[in-house]
């Protein structure tokens, strides 16, 4: 049984009825159902005041174990010098002559390199979200950084696994860490919100099943192999224009900065939308006027951030990318986090094996967008 898809998630039986329903072909339901993914969707509930250690957060800083240092990157004197001569146009001659380039990292003299900080983008409360799915960590804490340091072309994810019995020191603890946004980007993520998790589905965009990913080609030809090949030719070919059946869905009307600004607004799918909330924020969109409805509860709006959803990476899934980059088959892998990176919409993809995942190993993490 794959944990990872909704058609094997009770708690998901609805959710996953309701979306087949639109298929008038049961052959064509059945083979999209293996591209349902049972995720969760993580929301902003409130901005973080790290008064509770470990919760499910987004942004600002993390709740490190004690003993653990804040995660860095160590560049060497003459890559960093490469990279603000990259970012400025300028010869290193004139970079060391006119930047006090230096002066914004700390130096660490036995590994003689510059110590920068990784990007925090978030933790997850496992224990909160074991309800909800069962194939994350039963308890304990995941820290998700980012190591982009070098604008143009460094892009490393890291995943860090906190046991639950080990003692946590608070975010607010850390002392500021030096940035220098010109090649170490940090603003994205200065905000910190608490994160409230829902029980979602993930369907894949249809047009994704083709030849650039040959994966999802051979799972869907799995589905069907008890048909005959003229019957699978057909539901093969009805795959290519599956979204002209589909019902639009609220989120699918809905533009990228509107549903960050739902998000934003710490607004949960499901809650009561108060006539005081909606006449008392400013809603930048009469797109989102229009369909909002005081006193009645919100529709179904994607995350924030979500847990085992899909991505589209230059038109081909990110565990194909991941897989050329670590070793194996792209159906090996999944969207660990999938997270809105930053005000336009960019969506970053935190990338894992599943044996990695199975087993509590977190050391091979690929980065990729959304593109």
């Amino acid at each position: 049984m794959d944990m990872l898809l909704a058609e094997n998630s009770p708690i998901r039986q609805h959710l996953l009825e309701q979306k087949l329903a639109q298929f008038k072909d049961p052959n064509l339901a059945n083979v999209l159902s293996a591209f349902i993914r049972s995720s969760v969707d993580l929301y902003p509930c409130a901005n973080e005041d790290y008064a509770q250690l470990g919760n499910s957060r987004l942004g600002g800083l993390p709740d490190l174990p004690i003993g653990m240092e804040y995660p860095v990157t160590l560049v060497g004197r003459e890559e960093m010098l490469d990279a603000y001569a990259e970012e400025f146009d300028h010869t290193r001659e004139y970079v060391e002559e006119h930047y006090c380039w230096s002066q914004d990292w700390d130096w660490d003299e036995a590994a003689q390199a510059f110590r920068v900080p990784m990007q925090f983008i978030a933790q997850i409360n496992c224990s909160k979200l074991k309800a909800l799915q069962s194939y994350l960590p039963r308890e304990g804490r995941l820290l998700f950084f980012l190591e982009r340091w070098r604008f143009s072309e460094m892009l490393r994810g890291h995943v860090y696994y906190v046991a639950e019995d080990q003692q946590l020191n608070s975010g607010k603890a850390i002392a500021e860490l030096k940035f220098d946004d010109a090649v170490c980007a940090n603003y994205e993520y200065e905000a910190a919100y608490q994160l409230q998790g829902i029980a979602s589905i993930k369907m894949i965009a249809p047009d994704m099943i083709n030849s650039d990913n040959p994966h999802l080609v051979r799972l869907a030809k799995a589905r069907l192999q008890a048909l005959p090949e003229p019957q699978q030719a057909m539901v093969l070919e009805a795959i290519e224009v599956v979204d002209d059946e589909l019902v639009p869905e609220w989120q699918d009307q809905l533009k990228g900065y509107e549903l960050i600004q739902l998000n934003e607004h710490g607004f949960i799918p499901g809650q009561i939308l108060t006539q005081s909330q909606w006449a008392n924020t400013d809603w930048q969109s009469s797109n989102l006027q229009a369909l909002l409805v005081p006193e009645q509860p919100l529709p179904y709006y994607n995350g924030i951030a979500s847990i085992n959803g899909h991505g589209d990476s230059r038109y081909k899934a990110p565990e194909f990318h991941a897989a050329a980059e670590l070793g194996g088959n792209a159906e090996d892998y999944l969207v660990l986090l999938k997270v809105v990176y930053s005000e336009h919409s960019m969506q970053l993809n935190f990338i894992i094996h599943r044996d990695d995942l199975a087993s509590g190993q977190f050391e091979r993490i690929y980065c990729i967008y959304d593109y």
